[in-house]
């Protein structure tokens, strides 16, 4: 995630328009998180949106500035898991490479001209616990350390990594099984 670290902590002292600048920097990453976790445009609109507005009005309270990330994903992330707690299980990541929001949109349109390993990867991936998915999502799609995730999570970077390490193994083994059914 970038931004100007300035924005942050006038933020943090109460300038709301560099509260503005800030959530303009973020708001990207903000929602391609967001639509990794939910795979639907207007639902990852609403969970940024929410997140946005538990974070200004949170932000004075933040002590440690090198913390701002991990601050604002685990809300985000909080967000996620209550707001969709009754349809988690349909996790999508229509493109994880993708670098803006047009082509994380038009990935997830154009699902169905996906190959049948991406098909597969998805499938396999939907199997996989809420949690479980989640720390997928940060440590290989994101690219977060173990440490981050644990912060994001409030986990030991020790369990975050073995989590990570057996659901990947699950999700292998999984699709070595069906390429043979």
């Amino acid at each position: 995630m970038k931004y100007k670290e300035e924005n942050l902590v006038a933020s943090i002292s109460g300038s709301k328009e560099a509260f503005s600048n800030l959530y303009e920097e973020i708001y990207q990453d903000l929602y391609k998180m967001a639509f990794y976790l939910c795979g639907n445009s207007s639902e990852a609109e609403d969970l940024v949106s929410e997140t946005v507005l538990d974070a200004y009005k949170g932000i004075g309270k933040l002590k440690v500035v090198d913390k701002f990330e991990a601050w604002i994903l685990k809300i985000l992330s909080n967000k996620a898991k209550r707001k969709f707690r009754y349809h988690y299980n349909s996790f999508t990541v229509a493109n994880p490479l993708a670098k803006d929001i047009e082509e994380v949109e038009m990935a997830s349109e154009d699902f169905s001209e996906k190959t049948l390993t991406q098909q597969e990867i998805l499938e396999t991936l939907a199997t996989i616990k809420p949690i479980d998915r989640l720390i997928i999502s940060l440590c290989v799609i994101e690219g977060r350390s173990s440490r981050e995730v644990g912060e994001i999570l409030s986990m030991n970077a020790s369990s975050v990594r073995s989590r990570l390490n057996r659901s990947l193994k699950r999700m292998k083994n999984e699709m070595e099984g069906s390429r043979y059914e």
